[in-house]
Order: C-alpha cells, then structure tokens, then sequence
C-alpha cells in the first residue's frame, strides 16, 4: 500500500472536522495537522491527530456526515499508520467493509429521530449481547466441540482432591 495513504487519511480526518468550527476549532485543527505530520516519523502522533480531531469535533457542532467521514478517516488513518514499515496488508476487504458498514450505521442512526429519551439505555446491553454471542465459537473446546467451563473445572491428571 502506497505510504501516502495514511497521511491522507489523516488529513481528511482533520479537514472533515473542522468543516464548520470557529477560531477555537481551527488552532485545534493545526495542532492535529503539526500531529499528522509528526505522525509520518513516529505512529504515536497518529493518535494525538486523532484525539485532536475529537477534540475539533466536541468543540464545533459539525453536520452528522462530516463527523462520520472524519471518523472513518480517523480508523483508516491509525490503522494505516500503526501498520507501517511492517510490511502488513492494512486495507482488506473486511476492513472496508466494516468501515463504510459502520460509518453508514452511524449515518442511519443519525437520520432516523425517534421521540423516545429511554433508547440509546439499549446500546450496552445490545452490544454485550452481540460480544458474548462472538465470543461463543472461541470459548468451545477442540476436541470434543462442547463449550468449556473454567479452567478450576479442569482436574490435573493423577491429581486427586
């Protein structure tokens, strides 16, 4: 993958960010380029770009789209960047998936308004409810299939108690 990438993304991410900020929201802006920049000699100013970028985003009021492009570049950009000089394949296919899937689900949930105050209580139960059923096929045993039980369940052998 071309290493200009990452720092598009990262530019991207902080274009989309300050889309509608004031002066504030700008000098915020142009720590997190100075940090994209930074970002291209050592990976762990790619973070402070992206927490710079948040930061823009919390201060201004940004249309829903430009804050779900910003996050999308924000998750292409670290991943990009955080992969670099490894020689790793960063931007699979699964990868682009996720990334529009969840940037147009956010979109969506920004689209739809519903008059009920009580729905965004669900968020944490739904999402440990889909962790726990991903987590299932890893918790099953090899061998035998079955789901295994805490490893105290498990007698050493010729241990007897």
């Amino acid at each position: 993958m071309n290493p200009l990438f990452g720092p598009a993304f990262g530019l991207l991410m902080v274009v989309a960010a300050g889309a509608t900020g004031g002066p504030v929201v700008l000098a915020v802006l142009g720590l997190a380029v100075i940090a994209v920049a930074a970002g291209l000699a050592d990976r762990r100013a790619a973070a402070a770009a992206v927490l710079l970028s948040i930061t823009a985003l919390a201060l201004s009021d940004p249309a829903p789209l430009f804050a779900a492009v910003s996050g999308m570049s924000a998750a292409a950009y670290l991943v990009i960047s955080h992969a670099a000089g490894r020689n790793a394949v960063t931007m699979t296919v699964p990868m682009v998936a996720g990334l529009l899937g969840f940037t147009a689900a956010g979109l969506a949930a920004t689209a739809v308004a519903l008059p009920v105050s009580w729905i965004p209580l669900l968020a944490p139960a739904i999402i440990a409810a889909v962790l726990i059923v991903v987590a299932i096929p890893l918790l099953a045993d090899d061998r035998t299939g079955d789901i295994a039980g805490p490893a105290s369940d498990h007698q050493l052998p010729g241990r007897y108690e």
